[in-house]
């Protein structure tokens, strides 16, 4: 069945990374928990816990999601008749908005009180307001290189990213024993155990 606005709470207990692509509906991801990295164009910003951050229909991106983290997502269908903002962005959530993604986080409420308040939602989102800037979290991760051995990003964060920097490389046809030599100093072994930590493979 097709709803003009729907919500889902995903649980990603590891690393996964979407593919770049065109979003067929407007979309607000609400970090509970964790870090998610949204990528548009060149950039990719950090949405840290707590906050929340808008992506239009139509929009080019990709997702990374840290393992352990908990995200609401809300889409809007692209043929709904209220206006939705046009940039993407982090969102300062107002109170209702707050209170009713509190409420849609709890899993007894059924469905017709959901689809209540999402209506209410759909048109609190319509007058939101979208800002693109980089925070302290978003430049750490721009700035993060594989090879680079000062970060500000925490031991745990560089895995992630290394992982997922191998992962990519993998995928556009360089070979593992390559990637390892050259990510992981030849321990196969220890990419091995990070495959399993953090990618569930």
């Amino acid at each position: 069945m097709h709803y003009a606005i729907s919500h889902q709470s995903l649980r990603q207990d590891f690393l996964c990374c979407t593919p770049r692509r065109k979003l067929l509906k407007h979309t607000l991801l609400f970090v509970r928990e964790g870090l998610v990295l949204a990528k548009l164009g060149k950039q990719e910003y950090a949405i840290e816990k707590g906050e929340a951050f808008w992506l239009p229909f139509d929009a080019l991106c990709s997702l990374t999601y840290f393992p352990s983290s908990h995200i609401q997502l809300v889409e809007v269908s692209s043929r709904v008749r209220s206006r939705m903002p046009k940039q993407g962005g982090y969102v300062e959530l107002e109170e209702l908005t707050t209170a009713i993604l509190n409420k849609l986080s709890q899993n007894h409420v059924n469905a017709e009180s959901q689809q209540a308040l999402l209506a209410v939602l759909r048109n609190e989102l319509a007058s939101t307001k979208t800002t693109l800037y980089e925070s302290a979290m978003t430049q750490h991760i721009n700035h993060w290189r594989w090879d680079c051995k000062l970060s500000e990003l925490t031991s745990e964060q560089q895995l992630v990213m290394k992982v997922r920097e191998a992962n990519k490389m993998m995928l556009s046809g360089q070979k593992r024993e390559q990637i390892i030599n050259k990510l992981f100093s030849g321990d196969s072994a220890a990419f091995a155990q990070l495959e399993t930590l953090l990618l569930g493979k």
